[in-house]
């Protein structure tokens, strides 16, 4: 093919019709820069059986840059921007207290064993320890380092699924 600066000259117009296309207002460069690694590695996938390059390649960048909407809106939805206010720390010492109150905790609960249970509630309300906690149930640290594991597995697909 051609030399890339070539081509891109050539497909930088197409590439901002695909962005007006899909209502692209916000990141708009970011976005073109996604064009061109899309234009990028259309060169290198590109067979003559396809049918014409810029057919292929419009195709490859349209949904290069609809990949990357998606994964914007995914973070945008599940994530959420800090407070300053939350980030105020008043007294150094009580910011546990503050930062997992029991009604906060109590939702992820659900679905977990009693053992897990004991080890969530355990680490953030009472900030204990593995061996802290595997002295008060008279078991081994292992066994709470078991606990804490699966609860983390659950936890996690809990929150996967929730921002699904």
């Amino acid at each position: 093919m051609e030399d890339f600066s070539a081509l891109k000259t050539e497909f930088t117009p197409m590439i901002h019709h695909i962005i007006r296309s899909l209502s692209i207002y916000k990141n708009k460069e970011e976005y073109f820069q996604v064009g061109l690694i899309a234009l990028w590695e259309s060169i290198g996938n590109f067979n003559e059986e396809y049918g014409q390059f810029s057919n292929y390649a419009y195709t490859v960048i349209k949904g290069k840059i609809l990949n990357e909407l998606k994964h914007h809106h995914k973070y945008e939805t599940c994530t959420e921007p800090f407070d300053s206010f939350i980030l105020e720390i008043k007294d150094p010492f009580s910011i546990h207290e503050e930062a997992f109150p029991i009604e906060n905790i109590l939702p992820y609960t659900e679905g977990l064993t009693k053992n897990q249970q004991r080890w969530l509630l355990q680490t953030y309300l009472e900030n204990k320890t593995v061996s802290e906690i595997a002295e008060v149930y008279q078991v081994t640290a292992a066994a709470v380092k078991s606990w804490r594991k699966a609860a983390l597995i659950k936890l996690r697909k809990q929150v996967d699924s929730h921002c699904k």
